[in-house]
């Protein structure tokens, strides 16, 4: 596969957005790349998930499960297309993800992950802070970017947020249905999401979100599919104090 394109097309965030940020705890803007890219991604998405591939694992049902997967996964998609770290796309968060962390772009580390959620069987994302997926010695200075590849919407699974939950504290989350050998997660405890906010986005927009804010995304109940791309950006974690 060639390289990805990169061409001059440059987005940044304004003040006031960054003040919605860290009041709501998420951010969506229209546009962070091209359709052309979108298209070029798309490409390098199918390899990954093509039925031959070994690079997804199934998230929400126990290793080595036959039949169809129900939400792929694959973790660090980079390691194999080295290119999609010169994305517009990536270059683009980046800079966002910076400014929202106040930090200079070079402080930043990333790497990313990419969801399938599959016509009309597509499992849900349960209701979940991103922290409770890393180490819990650690303290994080974090901030996800999660991009569709094609038009996400309320019925094919488009992200919902719940404004201000990263303002809490990070909330007892376990294997999906209790089940180990799962490796989603979910909430243990019911939490308010009565003030969850809908975020559909077109191909080539983007989302925002603090790593403690709780979020969802529904299943999949369209003809249509729902890829996405995301990375998380941060500072390099230290230990927990306390």
């Amino acid at each position: 596969m060639s390289d990805l394109a990169i061409d001059e097309f440059e987005v940044d965030v304004t003040d006031d957005d960054v003040a919605f940020f860290h009041a709501n705890g998420y951010l969506s803007i229209e546009r962070i790349t091209t359709d052309e890219e979108v298209d070029q991604l798309r490409g390098v998405f199918d390899e990954l998930f093509a039925p031959s591939s070994s690079s997804y694992f199934d998230v929400m049902r126990p290793a080595g499960a036959d039949g169809a997967p129900i939400f792929p996964q694959t973790i660090m998609p980079e390691l194999r297309h080295p290119e999609l770290r010169d994305t517009t796309y990536v270059r683009n968060a980046r800079r966002i993800a910076a400014r929202l962390l106040d930090l200079d772009e070079s402080e930043t580390t990333h790497w990313g992950h990419m969801l399938d959620k599959p016509p009309r069987y597509g499992h849900e994302a349960p209701w979940h802070q991103d922290e409770a997926y890393w180490d819990p010695t650690l303290s994080y200075h974090a901030v996800g970017a999660w991009m569709p590849l094609d038009d996400a919407d309320v019925d094919n699974g488009c992200m919902w947020f719940v404004p201000g939950s990263h303002l809490g504290p990070l909330l007892p989350h376990q294997h999906l249905g209790g089940d180990p050998t799962i490796h989603g997660l979910e909430l243990i405890d019911p939490v308010d999401t009565s003030t969850a906010v809908a975020v559909p986005l077109r191909a080539g927009g983007a989302s925002f979100h603090h790593p403690r804010t709780l979020h969802f995304s529904r299943p999949n109940t369209t003809d249509r599919r729902r890829r996405a791309y995301a990375n998380e950006f941060q500072s390099p974690p230290v230990p927990r104090q306390g």
